[in-house]
């Protein structure tokens, strides 16, 4: 049974209701982090941000700012008694709320629907007031206060509509005193006195404000303001030569919904005095471009008395060519009262007349469907009175460059925004009786605005559920069935066709090759592997196809296509490409992959197991690693990729890649210690190698499994260590059977069997000493004195361990310097030197564990506490416990009960 519903105030105090009952977050940074995500509730907020507003200006240890941050995480998400609100993300957190259940979230709804004065009534006061944070204030409360304020505009502009100009006087003496400089309380204030028959005031607040913005901006009162004094003079303009006018806006969308923060973004661009003549509203096909541009034009029809004018310009209609400068003005002309007979051949005489025509009116101009720049040129409006609102699939950013123009870029609709339209479509009934059908219909549909309607309309005429709708639009072919029989205009897959035929056939090739690639997202470098171009030539493809949104960049440098166009991407492919050239551009994707990934585990790790790689094509771009920083950096980034490609290159035959790709990354993966995927690459390899019958592979993987699962199932350790032990004794490799006989005494030690760890030690010692490999013997040696400390032989540790740390000091970077102090810890706690232990973990902690993987670094923290709780300090003993608790939650170790216990046990 679902539990009662977590409700957020952020507009004036902070407060959260679970229910009927209060929620109290405690105060300091935890009520600052809930607030900032808040703010951008379902959008994630990266951790550089929500450090700047919870650390506020300090200037913190940023080895300590992630742990902290963790820390506050868990303490906010335990108060709130609800771990689904607060999510982690790849690059941060965020909020998760559902629908209606935040004030600021109502409040936009309401405004974008036309009901101000309900959305106004919500505010309780100055919002956060109560959260400390001037960071948080200055950069995200700051742009909140000014969308209120543009709220109240239009609520007042409403009123004044109605005939309520006497009532409205007193309010707007106040907010004129409050905001002297806002020049549209004044023009509103000016009408007001005028239409309550107080034309004197009226006249003298003009003259006020004038002054004022003389003294204060040195400029002269703005263009509304001026309407507003000819209005009081008695002297507002009438349309020339009486012609009536146009009211072109076709009906609003009755069930238009979201769209909350590009409405508001059109609404500020409004409000601002003209700061712009035009705004582009782009994005792909079935976005809804239209229907936001016609619903807000509707919301400031008032704004424009000579008129609204729409022409459809056919930028990518089906049956008929795109519209011609000359043929829309002719259209646009004719709408302004023109004459046909007047308006001339030459469209430099009719832009000329256009002008002209519109010199001293006031007209919004909606122009939809815009093929390119050039079309579109000639018909934007001049003056500031005037305003153009363009919709297309191209991102025009020529009109940006050269007219003043700015773009507001549609994506697909959040999801609970997604489901909002499904309720208002199809009702609410049958919309929430099943809500996790409705979450995946509203992924297969990519929170695509057409597919949604059109899934809606299908729904409302059949008996069926949601789920068996959804079951079978998964089956089959979702852009197929997303239509509507009879109304091509419907058709999902049609909408795609007209911008994938609109392309260049380098970009047409290299979005159908995006068909056949196992990734998430792609890179410049990845798209030229695949396409086998060059990184200029892939550069320009996934230009070209980011202006046509067929892509999107929801990060710098990396570029995604949603579910639907991606399917779009696979029909294509098989349609058009050979599949000989199919199987080549994966395989060069599969190459990029595993070379560049053996090159950031060289940057990784100073000491490895040399690949036998498979050759690589001229075409496949190989990166520069600076550092294993940089390394990981990128591997951070291609995870997502890799936990695709992976399993892909097992599934499809390419077993050389599938076994040394997760080898290649055997650096990165320790180090980031997630051991169910981890197992599961290796698993892969381990059965591609079987299949290839490459007793070397098949080794690489039976000891990494092994030493994957010796800390969480010792006796499938042994087994597959001591399978691989025999293997590498078989083929003579030395360096594997030093590798393996360590694995073995770590999965012993785990075991409980000292002696045969002590055995297996000596043994990685003897053979990595024979080898040569001095970073390779300073680990075994590290690792050996701890298996001798475990045995309960703590001075004969401490020799073994002096000698390790010898051979540390001589390596470059000592990067394993915590682990090497970890067993000198666990080896003083031994020897009974409690103190001296305690003044090691100070030492470690004080550095950061960032040079651990996630598993040392969790026993790290747990030996720690460990220590502490002998040392009668439980709640320093706490905090290490609590850093254990989400290293174990990040990978997936099975140790959670266990430390959650000790953490109650504590209190």
């Amino acid at each position: 049974m679902t539990g009662p519903v977590t409700r957020f105030a952020v507009l004036g105090p902070l407060e959260v209701w679970r229910g009927d009952e209060p929620v109290v977050v405690p105060a300091g940074r935890s009520r600052a982090l809930l607030a900032a995500l808040l703010l951008r509730a379902g959008q994630v907020v990266t951790v550089d941000e929500l450090v700047e507003r919870l650390w506020d200006g300090e200037q913190p240890n940023p080895q300590r700012t992630r742990a902290t941050l963790h820390m506050v995480v868990a303490r906010l998400r335990q108060a709130l008694g609800d771990p689904t609100v607060v999510r982690t993300a790849t690059h941060g957190y965020l909020a998760e709320v559902a629908p209606g259940a935040l004030d600021l979230h109502e409040f936009r709804d309401l405004a974008a629907r036309g009901r101000f004065a309900e959305a106004l009534a919500l505010w309780r006061g100055a919002p956060l007031s109560d959260v400390r944070s001037d960071a948080l204030h200055r950069l995200e409360v700051a742009p909140l206060l000014e969308e209120r304020l543009a709220v109240l505009e239009q609520r007042i502009s409403a009123d004044l509509d109605a005939g309520r100009a006497a009532e409205l006087v007193p309010e707007l003496r106040s907010l004129t005193r409050e905001h002297p400089l806002r020049e549209r309380f004044w023009a509103a204030l000016v009408l007001a006195l005028h239409r309550a028959g107080r034309t004197a005031e009226a006249l003298a607040a003009y003259q006020e404000v004038r002054t004022l913005l003389a003294e204060e901006l040195g400029v002269e009162p703005g263009e509304r303001l001026r309407e507003a004094h000819l209005l009081a003079l008695g002297a507002g303009p009438e349309p020339p030569g009486g012609v009536r006018a146009p009211r072109q806006l076709p009906a609003d969308v009755r069930s238009f919904t979201g769209r909350r923060d590009e409405v508001a973004a059109l609404d500020r661009l409004a409000a601002q005095a003209r700061a712009a003549t035009a705004v582009a509203i782009t994005g792909m096909g079935g976005l809804g471009k239209t229907a936001l541009a016609v619903h807000w034009a509707h919301r400031v029809a008032a704004d424009f008395p000579d008129g609204q004018l729409l022409v459809n310009l056919r930028g990518y209609d089906p049956e008929f060519p795109p519209l011609t400068p000359e043929q829309a003005l002719t259209q646009l002309l004719g709408a302004l009262g023109v004459p046909a007979e007047r308006i001339p051949a030459a469209l430099d005489e009719q832009v000329a007349l256009y002008r002209s025509t519109l010199a001293d009116r006031r007209v919004l101009v909606v122009l939809d469907d815009v093929a390119d720049v050039a079309q579109v040129r000639p018909l934007l409006p001049p003056g500031a009175a005037n305003f153009a609102v363009l919709t297309g699939r191209n991102d025009l950013r020529g009109l940006v460059a050269l007219d003043d123009a700015v773009l507001v870029r549609l994506a697909g609709l959040a999801p609970a925004e997604a489901t909002d339209l499904l309720r208002r479509v199809l009702g609410a009934d049958r919309v929430d009786a099943e809500p996790d059908a409705v979450a995946e219909l509203v992924e297969v549909c990519a929170g695509l605005p057409l597919a949604l309607r059109v899934a809606a309309a299908t729904l409302a005429g059949e008996p069926g559920g949601v789920a068996d709708y959804v079951a079978a639009l998964r089956a089959g072919d979702p852009l197929a069935e997303l239509a509507i029989p009879g109304d091509p205009a419907s058709a999902v897959g049609s909408t795609f066709r007209l911008s994938y035929r609109a392309l260049t056939p380098a970009a047409q090739r290299v979005f159908r090759l995006f068909g056949v690639a196992p990734c998430r997202d792609f890179t410049v470098e990845s798209t030229a592997a695949l396409a086998g171009i060059g990184p200029d030539e892939a550069r320009a493809a996934l230009g070209e196809l980011r202006r046509a949104h067929l892509l999107e960049q929801p990060r710098t440098g990396r570029f995604v296509l949603h579910d639907l166009l991606r399917l779009h991407a696979e029909s294509s492919v098989r349609a058009e490409e050979p599949e000989g050239e199919r199987e080549r551009a994966v395989v060069r994707l599969l190459d990029f992959y595993l070379h560049n990934v053996d090159r950031a585990d060289r940057a990784i790790r100073s000491t490895r197991t040399e690949l036998p790689l498979t050759p690589v094509a001229d075409t496949v771009p190989l990166l520069p690693f600076a550092d294993g920083a940089a390394a990981v950096a990128w591997i951070d980034a291609e995870m997502p990729n890799l936990r695709l490609v992976i399993p892909h290159a097992g599934e499809h035959g390419h077993d050389e890649h599938a076994w040394q790709i997760p080898t290649a990354l055997w650096g990165y993966l320790y180090r980031h210690y997630v051991w169910t995927e981890w197992r599961q690459f290796t698993e892969i390899a381990l059965a591609s190698a079987r299949r290839l019958g490459n007793r070397f592979a098949e080794a690489v993987a039976l000891h990494t499994l092994g030493g994957i699962t010796r800390n969480m199932r010792p006796e499938e350790a042994l087994d597959h260590l001591h399978r691989a032990l025999a293997i590498r004794e078989e083929i003579g490799h030395v360096h594997g059977m030093a590798a393996s006989s360590l694995e073995l005494a770590g999965a012993y030690e785990s075991f409980g069997r000292y002696e045969e760890a002590v055995e297996y030690g000596e043994r990685a010692v003897e053979l990595w000493a024979g080898s040569g490999d001095l970073p390779a013997l300073a680990i075994a040696l590290n690792n050996h004195a701890g298996t001798l400390s475990a045995a309960g032989r703590h001075e004969q540790a401490l020799e073994v361990w002096l000698r390790a740390v010898e051979l540390y000091r001589r390596m470059p970077g000592r990067s394993a310097l915590g682990v090497v102090e970890e067993t000198l810890a666990q080896v003083l706690i031994g020897l009974g030197r409690s103190t001296d232990a305690a003044a090691t973990y100070e030492r470690i902690f004080a550095r950061g564990v960032d040079d651990m993987n996630s598993l040392s670094a969790m026993r790290t923290h747990l030996n720690y506490a460990e220590l502490l709780l002998r040392l009668g300090e439980p709640d320093t003993a706490r905090v290490h416990l609590t850093h254990a608790l989400e290293l174990c939650v990040e990978a997936g170790f099975p140790q959670e009960a266990e430390i959650r216990a000790r953490l109650a046990d504590l209190g």
